[in-house]
């Protein structure tokens, strides 16, 4: 066993002593402070997809397009999401902080079939296994044709890893949600792209606030509870890990788009971002 594993949801190293639970997923681990609220299957992420939706049309007060509601969200393993980065030469790969966690599919990758995961956490062997014996733990997904969902729509699927902590999978859709939401604008020309700092830095950004204002508060941990960090300092760490990313596409994307979202509101930043490929001067 590789010893030097990190959990997938905070990062923290794997004791030797005190294995962290298995997700039977390419080596990858997770920890018990992440494993308390971890997402391993697409039913759970449907609703966290609702929350974030709500947060961009109440909170954030941006117009929600036709479908955008009904986008397939997905739960995959590592090497389900790993493919589709290599295919699309994706920017989440250089982030120190974020990893390969989550994707916006196109009408590009209609027809493709994923392997979703349908997992459950067997204490007794600390680990993650088949949650449906007969199908191994797995099911499978057709990437839809665009055209027959939505001839209006280019996005067809949101992946997101499994095995993060629930706080951490719905900030991971917030940021896809973004790219989806930019795409999916009327005034969006695929002609132009948004350049990757741009749209990277508005869907950090957008993480970032719904962290911030989009959860519910988080749960106290009981006082017997010694599985690691509270729900509330995981919190913590994702929004710290926004804001300290050191890649240019990511870190300073966040920054420029925060500093823009300081001055004249999420609204008006993404519309000016969908319409002219860049950030407002500030």
């Amino acid at each position: 066993r590789n010893k030097t594993r990190r959990c997938t949801g905070c990062h923290r190293f794997e004791p030797e002593d005190d294995p962290f639970a298995d997700l039977n997923d390419d080596d990858r681990c997770v920890c018990m402070a992440c494993c308390r609220t971890v997402v391993v299957d697409s039913n759970d992420a449907k609703p966290l997809w609702d929350k974030v939706v709500d947060f961009l049309e109440q909170k954030l007060n941006l117009p929600i397009w036709k479908d955008f509601r009904e986008i397939p969200i997905l739960i995959v393993g590592y090497k389900a999401l790993d493919d589709q980065m290599t295919s699309t030469c994706n920017a989440h790969r250089g982030a120190s902080q974020i990893m390969a966690r989550g994707l916006c599919l196109t009408e590009h990758h209609s027809g493709r079939r994923f392997r979703m995961a349908r997992m459950k956490f067997d204490s007794s062997q600390h680990s993650f296994v088949a949650a449906d014996v007969e199908e191994r733990g797995f099911t499978f997904f057709t990437i839809p044709d665009a055209n027959k969902v939505n001839p209006e729509a280019s996005v067809t699927a949101i992946l997101c890893l499994s095995g993060l902590p629930r706080d951490l999978a719905a900030s991971v859709l917030a940021h896809e949600a973004t790219h989806a939401w930019i795409k999916l604008h009327p005034r969006f020309d695929f002609q132009k792209p948004v350049p990757e700092q741009v749209e990277e830095g508005c869907a950090q950004l957008i993480a970032h606030l719904f962290l911030n204002e989009g959860l519910d508060p988080p749960q106290p941990l009981d006082s017997h509870d010694l599985s690691g960090p509270s729900d509330e300092k995981l919190r913590q760490y994702f929004k710290f890990s926004i804001e300290t990313e050191e890649h240019d596409v990511y870190g300073n994307g966040y920054r420029r788009a925060a500093k823009a979202y300081s001055h004249i509101g999420i609204e008006a930043l993404m519309s000016h971002v969908v319409l002219y490929q860049q950030f407002p001067e500030t």
